[in-house]
């Protein structure tokens, strides 16, 4: 750039078929973002690099999701359900990662039907730096627009921007200042996700952030890549889903799907039946099962809903299966303070709920892979302490 005050440098790069590159116009539906956003641009000389679905900047690395920002494929999600056909289109779980020197990342997106939970966070070397959020938390905004300042010491650090988690993506945008390095972020310790399927909890509701759903703060703590799997009132173990699921190629699996089966005898059906399928399909896989950590309102219906999935686990160990655990959903939450671990009259647990379940998960997890054979799992250290603690 020639002058640097008189115009900003703005980027676009979007890959083609054949991987080259190509500059579409740019556009911000909102005025407040347009606004806001020009401003900015004023003020400062930057790089903006845009995805949009299939249109994925070279470099940067994306997670959870597929390159269409979609979960899964859309016939498969349709095989299951009409509702997940929709819900697969959030990318909840969804990262993008790469290495940079830049002093801050400036995100801004359009999405269709914002809500509360439309926020992206930013992780630097593994630790939470900040969000960026819909203006005023508006239920109406289909767009956002923000920045979270990085370590000013000239030095690369690894970054992982997590996708918002209930909304469909339109076009993502990550702007680094103008002449920052930008680099390619070393693999997960393993490659192979670890699938998590279940619920809302399972979806990361109602975290404050993406990154503190109990799923993303598992697999980052593991050191592991993972896909979010979890339907908000949708998930209800269908064999379609169980086919799906038992194609992928994955590290472990996480089956926690309880709290969405309608009555007690849909979950007696479908739980068994949705174990034996991936089971049979990959016999060394390593597989958890967990049971609801809301245990505190109609006991009898949790005690029942329990035996079930307890059954489930007991039928797997009398085939003589060595690489299956259960989690007793009562002990996600641990006994004291048990109400600052969901939202009054809602079993949706809080922040402090999810980092109690990824305390009680996270070790039975790596225990299992470990004896599976897994290697590679990052060690439990004050980084993983040191994450936990920042969010």
């Amino acid at each position: 750039m020639s002058d640097k005050n008189s115009i900003t440098r703005n980027v676009r790069l979007n890959l083609n078929e054949n991987g080259g590159s190509k500059p579409p116009p740019y556009k911000i539906k909102k005025s407040f973002c347009i606004l806001h956003f020009a401003l900015h641009l004023c003020s400062e000389v930057l790089m903006t690099y845009v995805f949009s679905p299939n249109n994925i900047p070279e470099v940067f690395s994306l997670h959870g999701v597929r390159r269409d920002l979609k979960r899964m494929p859309l016939d498969a999600a349709a095989a299951v359900s009409e509702a997940v056909l929709g819900l697969v289109k959030c990318p909840a779980g969804g990262r993008i990662r790469f290495k940079t020197d830049s002093s801050c990342v400036r995100i801004g997106a359009d999405f269709r039907e914002g809500n509360v939970n439309s926020a992206s966070d930013v992780l630097c070397d593994g630790v939470f730096l900040g969000r960026v959020g819909p203006y005023g938390f508006e239920h109406e905004a289909d767009c956002l627009d923000g920045e979270v300042e990085l370590p000013s010491d000239g030095k690369l650090h690894s970054i992982t921007v997590f996708l918002p988690r209930t909304v469909e993506l339109l076009e993502y945008r990550i702007t680094l200042d103008d002449g920052a390095a930008l680099e390619a972020a070393e693999p997960y310790n393993i490659t192979k996700p670890i699938v998590f399927y279940g619920s809302s909890i399972t979806m990361g509701a109602i975290s404050t952030s993406p990154s503190h759903a109990y799923t993303a703060l598992v697999a980052e703590r593991l050191g592991v890549d993972h896909i979010n799997l979890g339907f908000g009132g949708s998930a209800k173990g269908e064999r379609a889903m169980a086919e799906y699921i038992a194609g992928l190629e994955m590290s472990a699996f996480v089956l926690d799907y309880e709290h969405n089966a309608p009555t007690l005898d849909h979950l007696r059906e479908t739980h068994r039946p949705f174990f034996d399928i991936i089971r049979e399909a990959q016999p060394d896989l390593p597989i958890l099962i967990v049971s609801r950590p809301d245990t505190d309102g109609d006991r009898i219906r949790v005690f029942r809903g329990r035996q079930i999935i307890m059954d489930t686990f007991h039928h797997a160990l009398d085939k003589g299966d060595l690489a299956v655990d259960f989690v007793d959903g009562s002990f996600l939450w641990g006994n004291d303070d048990r109400e600052i671990c969901h939202y009054p009259d809602d079993p949706h647990p809080t922040d402090e709920g999810f980092r109690r379940m990824a305390d009680v998960i996270a070790p039975r997890l790596r225990r299992i892979m470990e004896s599976a054979g897994v290697t590679g799992l990052r060690e439990p250290d004050g980084r993983d302490d040191g994450y936990l603690k920042r969010l």
